[in-house]
């Protein structure tokens, strides 16, 4: 661009040089031919004419060559002043707003693409519980429940978890459906409960008949969700779980005992959970008593700790370390709006 830009001066400039120059060659062959007279007073008049038409002419065309060279710059002022622009708007204002509406584009696709994904695999995993019972949770189970679905026995591939993914999906189903029932029992969390002890005492056991059905096959759940690489997601749930259920039993609290009743709710549903598979009464009726117990010795243990401050200060601050501990890994959060 800059070589193009000169090349275009020199020809401008070519035009007003040359005339100069033809101009400048006609007055010496002028006062050449006049040098050849014999009269010198004539030469001399003739040669101050000549330098003085000469002089008037370079001054005229040399104001000619400045207005012609502040006229060029000018122009490359704008030029450079147009091309800076071009180029911002390219790489700056326009690119940018491009690659944005793109990427936003792009992001847009991948969650639509995702949520048919998850819609496809909820619509397999509900039809295979039906199949629990009788092949437990495994990928055979999900490989009959999507063909029931409409879907080829291949797309179990798209559980590579295998049959945790059952198990998690029943577990993260029955969380939702117990804490929209006490969103019901208590208008979101806005109508105060007036026995927070029974309030608790129902909530788990509501949840738990949830596993009733699948009682014989459940110790297989339990075991995939103790393997290692299954334990974030299984302990995530459970955590999630006991926080709603604290928390729409009145639970408002952000002292120390925060965590220490959420742990402590936590092992008792553990404790209940392995009694519940080793009961053989009617409607599970001791499964139900051995609940409302242990509820009712966690609350005398915590009056018990609340008169020895020293030693409650301590278990409290065991058990706030383990649950935060476990919250972080997991990046869970419990703020609430």
């Amino acid at each position: 661009m800059a070589n193009v830009r000169c090349l275009q001066k020199a020809l401008r400039l070519q035009k007003f040089v040359l005339p100069i120059n033809a101009q400048a060659s006609r007055l010496s062959s002028s006062v050449a031919s006049s040098s050849s007279s014999n009269h010198n007073n004539t030469l001399k008049r003739a040669q101050s004419t000549t330098w003085t038409t000469l002089t008037r002419s370079y001054s005229k065309d040399s104001d000619k060559l400045e207005d012609f060279r502040a006229r060029e710059e000018q122009r490359e002022r704008e030029r450079d002043a147009a091309e800076q622009k071009t180029q911002t708007e390219t790489s700056g204002g326009g690119g940018t707003a491009s690659s944005s509406g793109e990427q936003s584009q792009q992001s847009e696709q991948q969650s639509e693409k995702q949520a048919k994904v998850d819609a496809i695999r909820r619509k397999i995993l509900d039809a295979a519980m039906e199949h629990v019972p009788q092949h437990g949770w495994t990928k055979q189970a999900i490989v009959l429940g999507a063909e029931s679905s409409g879907y080829p026995s291949v797309v179990h591939g798209m559980f590579p978890e295998g049959g945790f993914a059952l198990v998690s999906h029943f577990n993260g189903k029955c969380n939702a459906q117990l804490v929209e029932y006490l969103q019901h029992k208590t208008n979101n969390g806005q109508k105060e409960v007036a026995d927070p002890l029974g309030f608790l005492v129902q909530a788990v056991r509501r949840r738990f008949e949830m596993i009733v059905p699948y009682k014989k096959q459940w110790p297989q759940a339990m075991a995939l969700i103790a393997q290692p690489q299954h334990a974030s997601t299984a302990l995530a749930q459970v955590l999630t779980l006991v926080d709603d259920i604290c928390y729409y039993s009145g639970d408002r609290s952000v002292d120390f005992g925060w965590y220490t009743r959420r742990i402590g709710l936590a092992t008792i549903m553990k404790m209940t959970e392995l009694y519940l598979l080793q009961d053989t009464s009617p409607k599970h009726v001791q499964t139900w008593e051995f609940l409302k117990n242990r509820m009712d010795e966690a609350v005398q243990l915590q009056m018990t700790l609340a008169q020895t401050d020293g030693v409650t200060q301590k278990v409290q601050r065991s058990f706030n370390s383990a649950f935060i501990t476990a919250r972080n890994i997991l990046g869970l959060g419990y703020s609430r709006d």
